[in-house]
Protein backbone atom coordinates (compact mmCIF):
# COMPACT_ATOMS: atom_id res chain seq x y z
CA UNK A 1 0.00 0.00 0.00
CA UNK A 2 1.62 3.80 -0.69
CA UNK A 3 0.55 6.97 -0.05
CA UNK A 4 0.18 9.62 -2.32
CA UNK A 5 2.68 12.42 -2.39
CA UNK A 6 2.31 15.65 -0.27
CA UNK A 7 0.87 18.09 -2.93
CA UNK A 8 3.41 20.72 -2.89
CA UNK A 9 2.69 24.35 -2.25
CA UNK A 10 2.47 26.91 -5.02
CA UNK A 11 4.27 29.27 -2.44
CA UNK A 12 7.39 27.48 -3.18
CA UNK A 13 6.79 26.85 -6.98
CA UNK A 14 9.96 28.63 -8.98
CA UNK A 15 7.65 30.54 -10.50
CA UNK A 16 6.18 32.57 -7.38
CA UNK A 17 9.65 32.80 -5.96
CA UNK A 18 10.82 34.57 -9.44
CA UNK A 19 7.61 37.14 -9.36
CA UNK A 20 8.35 38.18 -5.48
CA UNK A 21 11.99 38.29 -6.27
CA UNK A 22 11.28 40.87 -9.20
CA UNK A 23 9.29 42.59 -6.98
CA UNK A 24 11.36 42.94 -4.41
CA UNK A 25 14.17 44.07 -6.88
CA UNK A 26 12.48 46.25 -8.37
CA UNK A 27 10.40 47.63 -4.98
CA UNK A 28 14.21 48.20 -3.41
CA UNK A 29 15.14 50.52 -6.60
CA UNK A 30 11.71 52.49 -6.49
CA UNK A 31 12.33 53.22 -2.65
CA UNK A 32 16.21 54.52 -3.15
CA UNK A 33 14.64 56.90 -6.57
CA UNK A 34 11.95 58.19 -3.74
CA UNK A 35 14.22 59.42 -1.65
CA UNK A 36 17.35 60.31 -4.61
CA UNK A 37 14.91 62.09 -7.28
CA UNK A 38 13.64 64.68 -5.11
CA UNK A 39 16.94 65.36 -3.46
CA UNK A 40 18.29 65.51 -7.17
CA UNK A 41 15.39 68.05 -7.52
CA UNK A 42 16.02 70.15 -4.54
CA UNK A 43 20.15 70.13 -5.04
CA UNK A 44 19.90 71.01 -8.64
CA UNK A 45 16.97 73.93 -8.70
CA UNK A 46 17.21 74.75 -4.84
CA UNK A 47 13.32 75.20 -5.07
CA UNK A 48 10.79 72.94 -3.03
CA UNK A 49 8.32 74.05 -4.74
CA UNK A 50 9.55 72.23 -7.98
CA UNK A 51 10.35 69.20 -5.25
CA UNK A 52 6.70 68.98 -4.93
CA UNK A 53 5.47 69.01 -8.21
CA UNK A 54 8.00 66.06 -9.15
CA UNK A 55 5.87 64.23 -7.11
CA UNK A 56 2.59 65.27 -8.01
CA UNK A 57 3.26 64.51 -11.50
CA UNK A 58 4.32 61.35 -11.09
CA UNK A 59 1.61 60.14 -9.27
CA UNK A 60 -1.13 62.02 -11.02
CA UNK A 61 -1.49 59.51 -14.32
CA UNK A 62 -1.87 56.59 -11.43
CA UNK A 63 -5.36 57.37 -10.60
CA UNK A 64 -6.33 58.74 -13.99
CA UNK A 65 -4.94 55.96 -16.23
CA UNK A 66 -5.31 53.12 -13.83
CA UNK A 67 -8.48 51.77 -15.52
CA UNK A 68 -7.64 52.25 -19.12
CA UNK A 69 -4.46 50.34 -18.29
CA UNK A 70 -6.55 47.18 -16.82
CA UNK A 71 -7.78 47.10 -20.72
CA UNK A 72 -4.15 46.99 -21.56
CA UNK A 73 -3.48 43.98 -19.16
CA UNK A 74 -6.41 42.38 -20.45
CA UNK A 75 -5.13 42.32 -23.88
CA UNK A 76 -1.51 41.53 -23.65
CA UNK A 77 -1.48 39.37 -19.94
CA UNK A 78 -0.25 40.81 -17.15
CA UNK A 79 3.44 38.96 -17.85
CA UNK A 80 4.06 40.86 -21.04
CA UNK A 81 2.34 44.10 -19.66
CA UNK A 82 5.06 43.82 -16.51
CA UNK A 83 7.88 42.57 -18.34
CA UNK A 84 7.62 45.84 -21.01
CA UNK A 85 6.71 48.33 -17.91
CA UNK A 86 10.05 46.79 -16.22
CA UNK A 87 11.79 47.91 -19.60
CA UNK A 88 10.53 51.26 -19.73
CA UNK A 89 11.29 52.22 -16.63
CA UNK A 90 14.58 50.83 -17.44
CA UNK A 91 14.91 53.29 -20.20
CA UNK A 92 13.21 56.19 -18.67
CA UNK A 93 15.08 56.25 -14.87
CA UNK A 94 18.77 56.10 -16.93
CA UNK A 95 17.65 58.67 -19.31
CA UNK A 96 17.74 61.20 -16.05
CA UNK A 97 21.28 60.82 -15.40
CA UNK A 98 22.32 60.45 -19.15
CA UNK A 99 20.58 63.54 -20.19
CA UNK A 100 21.81 65.66 -17.27
CA UNK A 101 25.03 64.52 -17.76
CA UNK A 102 25.07 65.76 -21.41
CA UNK A 103 23.73 68.81 -20.29
CA UNK A 104 20.19 68.28 -22.06
CA UNK A 105 18.28 68.03 -19.12
CA UNK A 106 15.63 70.80 -18.22
CA UNK A 107 13.19 70.88 -15.62
CA UNK A 108 10.31 70.48 -18.20
CA UNK A 109 12.07 67.51 -19.48
CA UNK A 110 12.72 65.77 -16.38
CA UNK A 111 8.96 66.38 -15.68
CA UNK A 112 7.84 64.95 -18.61
CA UNK A 113 10.11 61.97 -17.63
CA UNK A 114 8.52 62.01 -14.26
CA UNK A 115 4.69 61.46 -16.02
CA UNK A 116 6.15 58.91 -18.24
CA UNK A 117 6.77 57.08 -15.40
CA UNK A 118 3.98 57.57 -13.60
CA UNK A 119 1.74 56.21 -16.76
CA UNK A 120 3.62 53.41 -16.79
CA UNK A 121 3.01 52.54 -13.16
CA UNK A 122 -0.76 52.40 -13.74
CA UNK A 123 -0.58 49.29 -15.62
CA UNK A 124 2.03 47.63 -13.90
CA UNK A 125 0.46 48.20 -10.64
CA UNK A 126 -2.24 45.78 -11.12
CA UNK A 127 -0.69 43.92 -13.87
CA UNK A 128 1.75 42.57 -10.92
CA UNK A 129 -0.86 41.00 -8.56
CA UNK A 130 -2.67 39.67 -11.98
CA UNK A 131 0.94 37.75 -12.29
CA UNK A 132 1.06 36.71 -9.41
CA UNK A 133 -2.60 35.14 -9.22
CA UNK A 134 -1.16 33.16 -12.53
CA UNK A 135 1.55 31.77 -10.52
CA UNK A 136 0.53 30.53 -7.52
CA UNK A 137 -3.57 29.45 -9.11
CA UNK A 138 -6.97 30.54 -8.16
CA UNK A 139 -7.33 29.17 -4.17
CA UNK A 140 -8.62 31.77 -2.21
CA UNK A 141 -6.54 31.24 0.85
CA UNK A 142 -2.83 30.90 -1.52
CA UNK A 143 -3.87 34.45 -3.32
CA UNK A 144 -4.32 36.09 0.71
CA UNK A 145 -1.20 34.13 1.35
CA UNK A 146 0.76 35.08 -1.77
CA UNK A 147 -0.42 38.61 -1.70
CA UNK A 148 0.87 39.03 1.93
CA UNK A 149 4.22 37.68 0.86
CA UNK A 150 4.17 40.03 -2.36
CA UNK A 151 3.30 43.16 0.39
CA UNK A 152 6.39 41.81 2.50
CA UNK A 153 8.91 42.39 -0.12
CA UNK A 154 7.30 45.83 -1.14
CA UNK A 155 7.23 46.43 3.23
CA UNK A 156 11.43 45.50 3.77
CA UNK A 157 12.16 47.35 0.06
CA UNK A 158 10.32 50.63 2.30
CA UNK A 159 12.85 49.75 4.98
CA UNK A 160 16.05 49.05 2.84
CA UNK A 161 15.72 51.05 0.25
CA UNK A 162 16.23 54.84 1.49
CA UNK A 163 18.48 53.51 3.83
CA UNK A 164 20.69 52.32 0.80
CA UNK A 165 20.32 55.54 -1.58
CA UNK A 166 21.32 57.27 1.51
CA UNK A 167 24.60 55.69 1.65
CA UNK A 168 24.45 55.79 -2.02
CA UNK A 169 23.82 59.93 -2.46
CA UNK A 170 26.66 60.44 0.39
CA UNK A 171 29.41 58.44 -0.98
CA UNK A 172 28.69 58.45 -4.99
CA UNK A 173 25.67 61.23 -6.06
CA UNK A 174 22.08 61.27 -5.93
CA UNK A 175 22.74 60.39 -9.55
CA UNK A 176 23.93 56.99 -9.22
CA UNK A 177 20.94 55.72 -7.22
CA UNK A 178 18.89 56.36 -10.70
CA UNK A 179 21.64 54.25 -12.26
CA UNK A 180 20.70 51.51 -9.59
CA UNK A 181 16.93 51.80 -9.72
CA UNK A 182 16.90 51.22 -13.96
CA UNK A 183 19.15 48.45 -13.12
CA UNK A 184 16.82 47.45 -10.85
CA UNK A 185 14.12 46.85 -13.49
CA UNK A 186 16.46 45.25 -16.06
CA UNK A 187 16.65 42.48 -13.40
CA UNK A 188 13.57 42.09 -12.86
CA UNK A 189 12.30 41.91 -16.53
CA UNK A 190 15.06 39.12 -16.79
CA UNK A 191 13.62 37.35 -13.53
CA UNK A 192 10.15 37.34 -15.63
CA UNK A 193 11.16 36.80 -18.69
CA UNK A 194 11.62 33.13 -17.80
CA UNK A 195 7.94 32.33 -16.91
CA UNK A 196 5.76 30.53 -18.85
CA UNK A 197 3.21 32.44 -20.76
CA UNK A 198 -0.42 31.77 -20.14
CA UNK A 199 -2.17 31.39 -23.12
CA UNK A 200 -5.73 33.10 -23.44
CA UNK A 201 -7.95 34.58 -26.21
CA UNK A 202 -6.30 38.20 -26.78
CA UNK A 203 -9.16 40.62 -25.43
CA UNK A 204 -10.16 43.59 -27.46
CA UNK A 205 -9.87 46.67 -26.53
CA UNK A 206 -13.49 48.15 -24.95
CA UNK A 207 -14.70 50.93 -23.06
CA UNK A 208 -17.82 48.73 -22.31
CA UNK A 209 -15.52 46.19 -20.38
CA UNK A 210 -14.13 48.77 -18.21
CA UNK A 211 -16.91 50.07 -17.32
CA UNK A 212 -18.37 46.63 -16.51
CA UNK A 213 -15.75 45.91 -14.32
CA UNK A 214 -16.55 48.94 -12.54
CA UNK A 215 -20.20 48.32 -12.05
CA UNK A 216 -19.36 44.51 -11.07
CA UNK A 217 -17.41 45.98 -8.00
CA UNK A 218 -20.21 48.37 -7.14
CA UNK A 219 -22.94 45.91 -7.57
CA UNK A 220 -21.48 42.52 -5.40
CA UNK A 221 -21.92 43.50 -1.78
CA UNK A 222 -19.23 41.57 -0.29
CA UNK A 223 -16.21 43.36 -2.72
CA UNK A 224 -17.87 46.56 -2.23
CA UNK A 225 -17.87 46.35 1.45
CA UNK A 226 -14.61 45.40 1.20
CA UNK A 227 -13.08 47.88 -0.70
CA UNK A 228 -14.40 50.45 1.12
CA UNK A 229 -13.35 49.23 4.43
CA UNK A 230 -10.07 48.95 3.09
CA UNK A 231 -10.18 51.79 1.71
CA UNK A 232 -11.12 53.78 4.95
CA UNK A 233 -8.26 51.96 6.65
CA UNK A 234 -5.87 53.43 3.27
CA UNK A 235 -7.10 57.04 3.99
CA UNK A 236 -6.69 56.81 8.07
CA UNK A 237 -3.02 55.26 7.92
CA UNK A 238 -1.42 58.09 6.55
CA UNK A 239 -2.56 60.46 8.88
CA UNK A 240 -0.75 58.18 11.37
CA UNK A 241 2.41 58.22 9.08
CA UNK A 242 2.49 61.75 8.90
CA UNK A 243 1.86 61.65 12.56
CA UNK A 244 5.12 60.32 13.56
CA UNK A 245 7.56 63.15 12.75
CA UNK A 246 5.11 65.49 14.73
CA UNK A 247 5.04 63.48 17.54
CA UNK A 248 8.49 63.36 17.77
CA UNK A 249 9.05 66.98 17.57
CA UNK A 250 5.78 67.64 19.66
CA UNK A 251 6.19 64.90 22.77
CA UNK A 252 10.03 63.47 22.50
CA UNK A 253 11.56 66.85 22.19
CA UNK A 254 12.03 67.25 18.51
CA UNK A 255 14.40 64.12 18.68
CA UNK A 256 15.46 63.00 15.44
CA UNK A 257 16.30 59.44 16.82
CA UNK A 258 12.71 58.92 18.24
CA UNK A 259 11.07 60.01 14.54
CA UNK A 260 13.56 57.34 13.07
CA UNK A 261 12.54 55.06 15.49
CA UNK A 262 8.91 55.28 14.69
CA UNK A 263 9.35 55.39 10.97
CA UNK A 264 10.91 52.12 11.59
CA UNK A 265 8.61 50.62 13.79
CA UNK A 266 5.88 51.28 10.94
CA UNK A 267 8.20 49.77 8.54
CA UNK A 268 8.55 46.65 10.66
CA UNK A 269 5.13 46.22 11.74
CA UNK A 270 3.96 45.68 8.81
CA UNK A 271 6.72 43.56 7.21
CA UNK A 272 6.01 41.71 10.35
CA UNK A 273 2.08 41.24 9.89
CA UNK A 274 2.53 40.21 6.09
CA UNK A 275 4.77 37.07 7.17
CA UNK A 276 1.66 36.06 9.90
CA UNK A 277 -0.90 36.44 7.28
CA UNK A 278 1.31 34.27 4.75
CA UNK A 279 1.08 31.59 7.64
CA UNK A 280 -2.57 31.95 8.82
CA UNK A 281 -4.27 32.83 5.38
CA UNK A 282 -5.05 29.25 3.90
CA UNK A 283 -6.42 28.48 7.60
CA UNK A 284 -9.17 31.77 7.93
CA UNK A 285 -11.42 33.20 4.75
CA UNK A 286 -10.33 36.41 3.68
CA UNK A 287 -13.86 38.00 5.29
CA UNK A 288 -13.03 36.53 8.99
CA UNK A 289 -9.17 37.38 8.21
CA UNK A 290 -10.12 40.82 7.49
CA UNK A 291 -12.27 41.21 10.53
CA UNK A 292 -9.79 40.03 13.01
CA UNK A 293 -7.27 43.01 11.35
CA UNK A 294 -9.32 45.42 11.28
CA UNK A 295 -10.23 45.17 14.66
CA UNK A 296 -7.22 44.72 15.99
CA UNK A 297 -5.83 47.77 13.99
CA UNK A 298 -8.50 50.01 15.77
CA UNK A 299 -8.02 48.68 19.41
CA UNK A 300 -4.10 49.52 18.70
CA UNK A 301 -4.60 53.05 17.19
CA UNK A 302 -6.57 54.06 20.89
CA UNK A 303 -3.32 53.57 22.60
CA UNK A 304 -1.55 55.95 19.97
CA UNK A 305 -3.32 59.34 21.09
CA UNK A 306 -2.03 59.33 24.63
CA UNK A 307 1.38 60.43 26.03
CA UNK A 308 3.45 57.15 26.23
CA UNK A 309 7.22 56.70 26.25
CA UNK A 310 9.26 56.81 23.10
CA UNK A 311 9.71 52.99 23.23
CA UNK A 312 5.98 51.80 23.90
CA UNK A 313 4.96 54.70 20.96
CA UNK A 314 6.95 52.47 19.01
CA UNK A 315 5.60 49.60 19.95
CA UNK A 316 2.15 50.46 19.48
CA UNK A 317 2.27 51.97 15.88
CA UNK A 318 4.60 48.49 14.90
CA UNK A 319 1.35 46.61 16.48
CA UNK A 320 -1.76 48.59 14.68
CA UNK A 321 0.58 48.40 11.17
CA UNK A 322 1.31 44.45 12.16
CA UNK A 323 -2.48 44.22 12.10
CA UNK A 324 -3.37 45.58 8.59
CA UNK A 325 -2.27 42.95 6.25
CA UNK A 326 -4.90 40.85 7.55
CA UNK A 327 -7.14 43.52 5.99
CA UNK A 328 -5.63 44.09 2.46
CA UNK A 329 -4.24 41.22 1.72
CA UNK A 330 -7.78 39.62 1.87
CA UNK A 331 -8.89 42.27 0.25
CA UNK A 332 -6.90 42.44 -2.76
CA UNK A 333 -6.93 38.42 -3.16
CA UNK A 334 -10.91 38.76 -3.28
CA UNK A 335 -10.78 41.84 -5.32
CA UNK A 336 -8.67 39.40 -8.12
CA UNK A 337 -10.50 35.97 -7.49
CA UNK A 338 -14.65 36.62 -7.00
CA UNK A 339 -14.97 38.45 -10.18
CA UNK A 340 -15.45 36.31 -13.52
CA UNK A 341 -12.26 35.87 -15.49
CA UNK A 342 -12.91 37.76 -18.49
CA UNK A 343 -13.47 41.32 -15.32
CA UNK A 344 -10.75 40.63 -13.04
CA UNK A 345 -8.32 43.05 -15.10
CA UNK A 346 -10.65 45.95 -15.19
CA UNK A 347 -12.08 45.51 -11.32
CA UNK A 348 -8.69 45.32 -8.84
CA UNK A 349 -7.96 48.74 -11.26
CA UNK A 350 -10.60 50.66 -9.28
CA UNK A 351 -9.39 49.78 -6.09
CA UNK A 352 -6.05 50.85 -7.06
CA UNK A 353 -7.14 54.06 -8.18
CA UNK A 354 -8.81 55.00 -5.57
CA UNK A 355 -6.20 54.22 -3.10
CA UNK A 356 -4.04 56.60 -5.13
CA UNK A 357 -6.46 59.22 -5.04
CA UNK A 358 -7.14 58.82 -1.25
CA UNK A 359 -3.71 59.08 -0.17
CA UNK A 360 -2.42 62.29 -1.08
CA UNK A 361 -5.65 63.75 -0.16
CA UNK A 362 -5.17 62.03 3.20
CA UNK A 363 -1.58 63.74 3.70
CA UNK A 364 -2.74 67.27 2.36
CA UNK A 365 -5.54 66.88 4.88
CA UNK A 366 -3.64 65.57 7.78
CA UNK A 367 -0.62 68.45 7.25
CA UNK A 368 -4.00 71.19 7.67
CA UNK A 369 -5.24 69.46 10.56
CA UNK A 370 -1.46 68.92 12.46
CA UNK A 371 -1.55 73.33 11.92
CA UNK A 372 -4.65 73.77 13.95
CA UNK A 373 -5.02 70.99 16.24
CA UNK A 374 -3.05 68.63 18.87
CA UNK A 375 -1.98 65.62 17.43
CA UNK A 376 -3.44 63.63 20.28
CA UNK A 377 -7.21 64.86 18.67
CA UNK A 378 -6.01 64.07 15.93
CA UNK A 379 -4.86 60.75 16.02
CA UNK A 380 -8.71 60.58 18.47
CA UNK A 381 -10.49 60.87 15.41
CA UNK A 382 -8.21 58.30 13.68
CA UNK A 383 -9.28 55.58 16.12
CA UNK A 384 -12.71 56.45 15.37
CA UNK A 385 -12.76 56.10 12.17
CA UNK A 386 -10.69 52.59 12.62
CA UNK A 387 -12.98 51.70 14.83
CA UNK A 388 -16.32 52.62 12.09
CA UNK A 389 -14.28 50.34 9.68
CA UNK A 390 -13.89 47.25 12.02
CA UNK A 391 -17.42 47.09 12.86
CA UNK A 392 -17.90 47.11 8.97
CA UNK A 393 -15.81 43.79 8.76
CA UNK A 394 -16.89 42.05 11.37
CA UNK A 395 -20.38 42.89 10.44
CA UNK A 396 -19.59 41.52 6.61
CA UNK A 397 -17.37 38.04 8.20
CA UNK A 398 -20.50 37.29 9.47
CA UNK A 399 -22.81 37.31 6.77
CA UNK A 400 -23.17 33.86 5.72
CA UNK A 401 -20.76 32.91 2.58
CA UNK A 402 -21.92 33.13 -0.69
Amino acid sequence: MTTAPAQRSPLRSWQFRRVIAAEFISSVGTQMTTLALPWFVLMTSGSPARMGLVFVIQILPVPLLAMPAGLLVARWGARRVTIAGDIANTVLLAAVPTLYFAGMLPFWALLVIVALVGCVASAYLSAQRMLLTEAIGSDEGTVTAGNALFETATSTARLVGPAIAGFLIAQFGALTVLWVDAASFAVSAALLTGLPRREAAPEPLSANRMAEGVRYLFRDPLLRTMSLAALGYGTLMPVVLLALPVMARSRYDANPHVAGLLLAAWGGGTALGTVVVARLARRISPTRFAAYGGVGAAVVLWLLPWDQPATTAALTVAASCMFLPGVTAPAVALLTLRPPEHLRPHVLPVFGAAVFVASPIAYAVAGVLFEHLAVSTVLVAVAVGASLCALVLVNLARRPAD
